[in-house]
């Protein structure tokens, strides 16, 4: 009877698509969130997070819908309905003061009033839309899945636009980056495409250009890279037919373009050759040194040793079949908002799509 029931198991993997290999990936993943991702998100929210306000403590002790978004996503992965219920309360009464369905993008403890800026930040959108459509999936809670769609309808509305030369394009925000308000616009920060949100938004949203965004999101990683690193800028014009980094930035690969392999190498093989660009230049002087890079002679200027940074690099490492098993992403201990954060996206990331390569956690 045992035989019977072990042969039909598999037999339902293989009609699911999972091979018993896979599926025991699979099991591993789901292990490594309840064992893992779930303890690392309570120290997490014990250091950041204060009655669903996201803070940046580094950052004069701002919120902003970017930090929500991430607290949102993170608390749905560690099935923490309580913790997403008090985040989104938090940002639905504070941050949403537009009219409209797109967060303002900044809230200031010290300010009077606290939001001075009704400006919005895509990514903070995506991020919170995307949170609010997994949350909806996850507790099958329908009013959760609705603003998602409202969301990313508005976003499709406010801060997507179409160029006749880059196509469809998300726009940091609303105001302030189009070709009439930039002297070298459209100006663009590719770390601003979620991908794997994009395609999930896309999903449920007929209004939301999601097979556009990737499209333009996949050409951008291949056409924009520059100087002798031919790697993207944090921040890039694409007025004319090239792009180019944007003029009012500095021409790095920094802090907001860390991001960009991360959410390519999540959704899949996106320019693999642009993440063994990064892959390279991040282990050209020694095993995962995460630096920020001058463009034009690709030389380092900022060593970014933050756990959370190099968790980023295993990740990229991972999503290309580099040295596994020589890299291991450490227990997950609290240091600043930005790299914790981008440390725990990273093993949701890796749990995700790259199940094998879990065995490097400790």
């Amino acid at each position: 009877m045992d035989k019977v029931v072990k042969r039909l198991a598999v037999l339902a993997m293989l009609f699911a698509g999972l091979t018993p290999a896979a599926a025991a990936q699979k099991d591993q993943a789901n292990i490594v969130r309840e064992d893992y991702l779930v303890g690392a998100w309570w120290l997490y929210k014990s250091a950041f997070v204060d009655n669903g306000r996201v803070i940046d403590r580094s950052n004069g002790n701002i919120s902003h819908s970017e930090g929500q978004g991430y607290g949102m996503l993170l608390a749905v992965a560690a099935n923490d309905r309580d913790g997403f219920e008090a985040i989104w309360e938090w940002t639905r009464s504070e941050l949403y003061v537009r009219g409209d369905d797109l967060a303002a993008w900044k809230w200031d403890p010290n300010g009077a009033p606290h939001v001075s800026d009704t400006n919005n930040a895509s990514d903070g959108d995506l991020l919170i839309a995307w949170a609010l459509l997994r949350a909806g999936n996850r507790w099958g809670e329908k009013g959760y899945t609705d603003r998602a769609v409202n969301i990313a309808d508005t976003l499709a509305r406010q801060a997507i636009v179409t160029d006749p030369v880059h196509g469809v394009l998300l726009l940091p925000a609303a105001k302030g980056f189009s070709n009439s308000e930039q002297a070298d616009g459209p100006v663009v920060n590719l770390s601003y495409w979620i991908f794997p949100a994009i395609e999930e938004l896309g999903t449920i949203s007929p209004e939301f250009p999601a097979k556009a965004l990737i499209a333009s999101g996949t050409r951008l990683l291949g056409t924009a890279r520059f100087g002798t690193s031919q790697m993207p800028a944090d921040w890039i014009s694409l007025k004319g037919a090239y792009p180019r980094p944007a003029q009012k930035f500095a021409p790095n690969f920094g802090y907001d373009a860390v991001r960009i392999p991360l959410y390519a190498a999540w959704y899949g093989h996106q320019q693999p050759a642009l993440l063994a660009k990064v892959y390279d230049q991040w282990n050209k002087n020694g095993k995962n040194t995460v630096q920020v890079i001058e463009l034009a002679t690709a030389s380092p200027l900022v060593a970014m040793p933050d756990p959370g940074y190099q968790a980023v690099s295993e990740l990229l490492s991972c999503s290309l079949g580099k040295d596994r098993g020589s890299h291991v992403i450490g227990a997950f201990e609290p240091t600043e908002y930005y790299p914790s954060t981008l440390h725990l996206i990273s093993i949701v990331a890796i749990s995700e799509r790259y199940p094998q390569c879990l065995e490097s956690l400790n």
